[in-house]
C-alpha cells in the first residue's frame, strides 16, 4: 500500500516492511491479476471492482465477496468491513496465505459463475452452493499500478494512471511510468518514461529538500 503523509510517502510492502520516501515511482506495468471466472468481466462496473477504497462507498450496508487469499485480499477485506453489512473472502480453491479475522467469511470452493440480471447478485460455487452477494472485489496476488496510485489520491482513466510531462500524477511527489499510464505499450516507450521520470524525479527530491 502506499499512503501520503507528512510531505511524504509511507510505502508497505508484501513482506509487511514500512519504507519512507519523498517520491514514488510506480512502473509495475498494466497486468491486472484476476482468475478465469465466468460473469467476472461482464459485471466489471455493475457489482465487480478493483478497488475497496474506491468503490466501498456505494456497498454500505450490503453483503460483498473478496476475491484472494492473501494480503492483498486481507487488505481489502478490512477497508470493505467498515462499511459493509457483512463480508465474505472467496480463495477460489487455494489455501489462505494471510490470517483473516473471524469477522470474515471464508469461502474455499472454487468460484464457477457471477449471476444477476443488471448487476451481481450471486456468485455460484462449483459444487453448486449459490452465495448472495451486491459486489465483488478482485484482490488476487498484490494491488496493480492503477490500483496503488488510486489509493493513493491519483487519478486513474479507464484503468491506467494520468501523469503530466514530468511523469509525475496529481499527487506531488507520485510519478507513474510505462504500460501503467497506457499509450503505447511497446519496451521503448517504457524506457523512455522511465528515463523521464527519474529525472523529473531527482529535481523533485532536490527541490523538496
Amino acid at each position: 500500500s502506499i499512503d501520503y503523509e507528512d510531505g511524504g510517502f509511507s510505502v508497505v510492502t508484501s513482506d509487511d516492511k514500512k519504507h519512507r520516501c519523498k517520491a514514488v515511482l510506480l512502473a509495475t506495468g498494466s497486468r491486472r491479476l484476476a482468475p478465469s471466472i465466468e460473469g467476472l468481466t461482464e459485471f466489471e462496473g455493475k457489482g465487480v471492482s478493483y478497488c475497496a477504497v474506491c468503490d466501498a462507498f456505494f456497498y454500505r450496508n450490503k453483503n460483498v465477496g473478496v476475491l484472494g487469499s492473501g494480503e492483498y485480499a486481507l487488505h481489502e477485506a478490512k477497508i470493505l468491513a467498515k462499511t459493509s453489512k457483512s463480508v465474505t473472502v472467496f480463495t477460489n480453491g487455494e489455501e489462505p496465505t494471510a490470517v483473516f479475522p473471524s469477522e470474515f467469511t471464508i469461502v474455499k470452493e472454487p468460484l464457477s459463475t457471477l449471476t444477476g440480471e443488471a448487476k451481481i447478485e450471486k456468485a455460484v460455487l462449483r459444487d453448486g452452493t449459490e452465495v448472495k452477494i451486491d459486489g465483488l472485489f478482485v484482490a488476487y496476488g498484490v494491488a496493480s499500478s492503477a490500483a496503488l496510485a488510486q489509493k493513493a489520491g491519483a487519478v486513474t482513466i479507464g484503468g491506467k494512471i494520468r501523469v503530466n510531462d514530468s511523469m509525475m500524477t496529481n499527487v506531488n511527489g507520485l510519478f507513474a511510468a510505462g504500460d501503467c499510464t497506457g499509450g503505447l505499450l511497446q519496451v521503448s516507450k517504457a524506457v523512455g518514461d522511465g528515463a523521464a521520470a527519474g529525472m523529473a524525479i531527482i529535481k523533485y527530491v532536490k527541490r523538496e529538500k
